[in-house]
Order: structure tokens, then C-alpha cells, then sequence
């Protein structure tokens, strides 16, 4: 089993037709999508997921989208059809059909796919890429399935003999990367770039935050040389290590990633 499916009430192979030809989703990237981690057979941090989930659909004026008994029997159905205990589950709901960009039928498109969950790296290496996060931008902040800018600078870092792209927003300071949260240790604190940035708020580092454990402030590339350490928060990877960030190495405290990790297995 690579894959499985949810749609419309069924389990189904990846192969199903499911999106028309105008769709939005297709025709335009717009919609939202979600990313979370199935561990020991049980989603993690699913309130989370399903109350950002809601934020983006309000944000881009979805409406009529699932509610959340709908999303969490999906989820229950895909992992028990899988066979999987630990598992990476994407929820993507679109704006549906649409006979123009003004024009929407208000019955969006969601689809929810089940696959094997990667093994996390033990940690990773950054490229800044030159393409600036718009933290002005109408999707700044959101999980927006318009992901294209994102896959062509991740792309740019990977030819680079990079993991993952990093990058600042208009003004010069560091956002996120492509495909996660950035953390650095100043001075014994653990930091994290403000959603002034243009950064998603994470998952993951929506726990730190509340926990206590991180604070937000804006950083800039200048920070990074006098920085204890760095680290990435993914949903499905959890808290990993950086360990280069262009042609800078980069030793990560240890303690500060102990703290994080536990207050994260904490959340559950």
C-alpha cells in the first residue's frame, strides 16, 4: 500500500477521478490544505490541524466545508482501510467548481490521502534562496495548496546540495522555510520569527509558544552566526536539527532540543 483515499464517503485507490476540470483547486490553487503525523494508529495534534484547517477556509471565504466529525471519520476510516500505525495524512479542501475566478458554486472539493510516514532526518541543511516571503501577500500565514513558489525554491535548494529552502521575508527577516518553522537559540532562549513575517503558524510551534518553551521576535540572517543553534517543527518530522545553513555549520545545543521534544511529546 503506497497510498489510500477519502472521498466523498469511500475509501478509495489514488487512481479515482475526483477533481473535475474546473475545479478551482486546479484551475486556480485555491483551497487549503493540512499535513499531521499518525503515530501508534492515532492522529497527533488533530484539534490543532482541524481549527487551522477552519482559520484558512474563513481566510479565502471557503464556505460550506466539512465539519470536524466529518474530517476526524475520514481520518479514522483511512487509518483502519491502511493497516497503518504510524502515517502521514493530508486533508485538502478546495473551493470546488467554478466557471470563473468570481465565480464559485459554494460546494468545495475535500479529499484526504493516507500514506507510510518517512522516517525523520537527523537533521538537515538550509539554503537562503533569493525569492522573498510576502508577508503582505492575501495567503501570507495560511496552508494555501497555491504551493508552487514553495516547490520551486525547495527544488532550488535540493539542486543547491541543500534539504530545504529558507526564506526572508520583504524586509530582510528570516520567515520559514518551505516546508517548516525556523528556531534559533539566542542567549539561552529559543526564538522563533513573528507571523509579522509571513510565516505559517505551525502546528508545532503553536505548542512551543504555549508551552512556554519559545518566543516570538524578528530575526534576520545576521542573528544566525551568533545563534547557540538552529532547529525545524514539522508536523510529521517533529523537532529536527539544522546543521548547515549555506556555508555555515551549525551545532545545536542540545538541552534546547531536549526542552522542545519534551514539551511537544507532552502536547501529544
Amino acid at each position: 500500500m503506497t497510498m489510500l483515499v477519502w472521498h466523498d464517503g469511500r475509501v478509495v485507490e489514488p487512481s479515482t477521478p475526483i477533481i473535475g476540470a474546473t475545479d478551482h483547486g486546479v484551475l486556480l490553487g485555491d483551497g487549503v490544505f493540512e499535513t499531521l503525523a499518525v503515530r501508534e494508529g492515532r492522529p497527533r495534534l488533530l484539534d490543532r490541524h482541524l481549527h487551522r484547517l477552519r482559520a484558512g477556509m474563513d481566510r479565502i471565504d471557503i464556505v460550506n466545508g466539512p465539519d470536524d466529525d466529518t474530517v476526524r471519520h475520514a481520518i479514522d476510516e483511512l487509518v483502519a482501510a491502511s493497516g497503518l500505525t504510524d502515517a502521514r495524512i493530508r486533508i485538502t479542501v478546495t473551493a470546488g467548481p467554478g466557471s470563473s475566478p468570481r465565480t464559485r458554486t459554494g460546494s468545495p472539493t475535500m479529499f484526504i490521502t493516507i500514506a507510510r510516514l518517512d522516517p525523520a532526518p537527523a537533521s538537515v541543511s538550509l539554503h537562503l534562496v533569493p525569492w522573498p516571503r510576502h508577508e503582505r501577500s492575501a495567503l501570507a500565514g495560511i496552508k494555501s495548496i497555491n504551493w508552487a513558489e514553495n516547490a520551486h525554491a525547495l527544488r532550488a535548494a535540493v539542486a543547491a546540495g541543500f534539504d530545504n529552502a529558507l526564506f526572508c521575508d520583504t524586509q530582510g527577516r528570516l520567515s520559514e522555510c518551505a516546508t517548516a518553522n525556523i528556531f534559533l537559540v539566542l542567549d539561552g532562549a529559543i526564538v522563533t520569527p513573528s507571523l509579522e513575517s509571513g510565516c505559517l503558524a505551525g502546528t508545532v510551534r503553536a505548542v512551543l509558544l504555549d508551552a512556554g518553551v519559545a518566543t516570538e521576535a524578528d530575526l534576520h540572517p545576521a542573528d544566525v552566526p551568533r545563534a547557540d543553534g538552529v532547529f525545524l517543527t514539522t508536523s510529521t518530522t517533529g523537532i529536527t536539527p539544522v546543521h548547515a545553513i549555506d556555508d555555515r555549520t551549525i551545532h545545536t545545543d542540545a538541552d534546547a532540543l531536549d526542552c522542545a521534544r519534551a514539551a511537544l511529546d507532552v502536547a501529544g
